[in-house]
């Protein structure tokens, strides 16, 4: 068996992208007031096409079918 490193989902600053679920998600090590620990945003949301079109030159596969 060969020894293979496990998937690791791409990021781009600070969210981590996951194409399956289709959202980013960000986690803060410490939660305060401005931040509660984590954040889910949909990419069909307002915010989520505003990354989408940041990253889409980098992240191009996110749209391979």
């Amino acid at each position: 068996m060969e020894n293979q490193m496990p998937f690791q989902l791409p990021t781009y600053n600070g969210y981590t992208i996951d194409k399956r679920l289709r959202q980013f998600r960000k986690v803060a090590r410490e939660a305060h007031e401005e931040f509660p620990g984590i954040e889910f945003i949909e990419f069909n949301s307002k915010k989520g096409q505003e990354l989408l079109a940041e990253i889409q030159e980098y992240f191009d596969f996110l749209w391979e079918e």
